[in-house]
């Protein structure tokens, strides 16, 4: 897939698209996607919601459906982006997400998982389109967030359907304690060089399984993300499980390292 057709309906008021840069972002993505919240909350209805909560700090806000507007980022992609360009994404870290959740115990016990268990044939092809789905969502989270990204490079990734050399992800065993929380997203961790953010890292989780997505600009005086970091260029079926250290510390600055 070098690119994606659809309409060209930029006129309107609504800002760009930012993965398209054509068609106005009329959508929004789900900051936790609602199979992930029918997996881990399968009884959430209005009659039994569950709370928000804010950076860990309880809200009112009742969440009574996996597609809840508070799940959601604020608009800023296209529909057709959203529900046809990006859709073998989503259901690839549908998939796997399936299956860590149904074997976890069994995962975080020998420390690894075969992605060839979840992805019989096709690990590869579906790997990359797990990866693309971080790049989507830390994509959607930095725009939210107004962290001065430049996502053009986001935005090739997800259209080439190609990875993205400078994001990798952490998967995670939480040490959150079992219901304390269902699903929860970080604040973004950021490194700046002035005004320029060469990394930043931002975690996903859907009790208790932790992803981190690192972002780490090529020739920043940063270290690879301290774990098992997963990129799909390394053509790795064997996925370590990394160790937790809190939601977002994963990057480690060169100067504080001892060689």
């Amino acid at each position: 897939m070098s690119c994606w057709e659809g309409r060209d309906v930029s006129e309107g008021t609504l800002p760009q698209c930012w993965i398209c840069r054509k068609r106005p972002a009329d959508s929004s993505e789900h900051k936790v996607k609602a199979s992930d919240v029918r997996l881990t909350a399968p009884t959430l209805a209005r009659s039994t919601p569950a709370y928000l909560q804010i950076n860990s700090t309880a809200t009112n806000r009742k969440i009574g459906s996996a597609k809840a507007k508070a799940l959601a980022f604020s608009p800023s992609i296209c529909r057709y982006c959203n529900n046809t360009g990006t859709q073998p994404y989503d259901e690839a870290w549908q998939r796997l997400s399936y299956y860590l959740h149904a074997n976890w115990v069994e995962i975080t016990g020998r420390g690894s998982f075969d992605l060839s268990k979840p992805f019989a044939g096709e690990a590869a092809t579906h790997a990359l389109d797990v990866h693309l789905f971080f790049v989507k969502i830390l994509g959607c989270k930095l725009q939210a967030d107004k962290i001065q990204v430049d996502l053009a490079s986001f935005s090739a990734a997800l259209l080439d359907r190609t990875p993205h050399p400078e994001v990798t992800l952490l998967i995670a065993n939480s040490n959150v304690p079992a219901g304390q929380f269902l699903f929860y997203e970080s604040d973004v961790s950021v490194l700046r060089n002035g005004d320029e953010v060469y990394s930043a890292v931002w975690m996903y989780l859907v009790h208790p399984v932790a992803i981190k997505v690192c972002y780490l600009k090529d020739g920043a005086p940063v270290r690879e993300p301290v774990g098992f970091p997963w990129h799909p260029n390394r053509q790795r079926k064997i996925v370590k499980i990394s160790p937790y250290k809190g939601d977002t510390q994963a990057l480690v600055a060169r100067r504080d390292l001892r060689i």
